[in-house]
């Protein structure tokens, strides 16, 4: 990038644009969608049994559902009363410098409080950063990351994020989507069936213990969850459920989101902690892509323990390219 363009670029970062509003109020019918497609049954959400025992009155959202109230509509449009500034015009300048794919990387989340059937989100977003011109696997670009603040119609900020997206020109060469895969979808379905349910028992703190291991959770790589759970985050980016589209961005087929990567994350932690258990912090980025036909395996180890009930946890989930996802979480019992 020379001089000019860079400064053309870093006058794009530093704007809060805002606010992105939500289409509709936070509903049980997309809660239960989204925990359809993620395969999370944690009771908090939408069990009237359970919830009338714990005092919780109404649906409760899953937290990693954050981003996905003020997604644009199928139509790449955002809500009504939502501001006329774009959003990315830096991935739009990029476009149109050579380079057009576009790829999330990383999340890094705070969660102030979760939301709750009739809210209604809103977002602002700021980019703070723009890197030099990087080489990738999936070819030349730039990361770009933004700070994304969200809250509901009371103007309260009930999350925080730190989002990387790499915008990049793709090689020309994208890897056939079968050459890593090592498990069939018959062989991945047998080893998911062998995976214990969740008891979703609440955990003893005082039981907890640092380097403990946390039970593994094998995730068969469908078209059907690909797909299912782009549409359940209403991510309707075509490379999610276009094959050429995926192709000619240098993947070897769709490829999972990362909504849903956030969503498979936040089952992974709650079918764990259990249902009166509090994400506080997810932090993750994604390397190898989730595609047909493969198997991801979550794991992971508690890595510190607060004297306020909080537990650290570090996480990973491996396919048969590698390491799909790697992150951290903490979570308050």
């Amino acid at each position: 990038m020379n001089a000019i363009e860079k400064i053309d670029l870093e006058s794009m970062t530093g704007n809060r644009l805002g606010p992105y509003n939500s289409y509709n109020a936070v509903s049980r019918v997309q809660i239960w969608q989204w925990c359809s497609a993620m395969g999370d049954k944690n009771p908090l959400y939408l069990d009237p049994v359970y919830q009338s025992c714990v005092g919780v009155d109404g649906a409760i959202a899953p937290p990693s559902t954050m981003q996905m109230w003020t997604m644009r509509d199928i139509n790449m449009a955002y809500a009504p009363g939502s501001t006329d500034a774009p959003p990315y015009e830096v991935f739009d300048s990029l476009a149109e410098r050579g380079f057009p794919d576009n790829v999330a990387v990383s999340y890094d989340i705070n969660f102030h409080r979760y939301l709750k059937e009739g809210d209604r989100p809103h977002h602002y977003t700021t980019v703070i950063s723009i890197s030099a011109l990087k080489t990738t696997a999936l070819g030349q670009g730039y990361f770009v990351t933004e700070r994304v603040e969200y809250l509901d119609h009371t103007e309260d900020c009930f999350a925080e994020a730190l989002i990387t997206y790499f915008q990049y020109k793709a090689d020309s060469s994208p890897e056939d989507a079968t050459a890593h895969s090592d498990t069939s979808t018959t062989a991945a379905r047998a080893m998911a069936s062998d995976t214990p349910e969740p008891d979703f028992k609440a955990l003893d703190f005082n039981e907890l213990k640092s380097g403990q291991a946390l039970p593994e959770l094998t995730i068969p790589i469908t078209h059907k969850l690909i797909i299912g759970g782009a549409l359940a985050s209403q991510d309707f980016i075509d490379v999610h459920h276009n094959a050429p589209a995926a192709r000619a961005a240098a993947m070897p087929d769709i490829f999972m989101n990362i909504l849903t990567t956030c969503g498979l994350c936040g089952r992974y932690l709650s079918d764990w902690a259990g249902p009166t258990s509090r994400l506080k912090n997810l932090s993750f980025r994604l390397l190898a892509p989730n595609v047909p036909g493969d198997t991801m395996v979550m794991q992971g180890q508690v890595s510190a323990l607060s004297e306020d009930q909080q537990v650290s946890v570090d996480f990973v989930g491996k396919n048969s390219r590698g390491f799909h996802v790697t992150g951290t979480a903490v979570l308050a019992l």
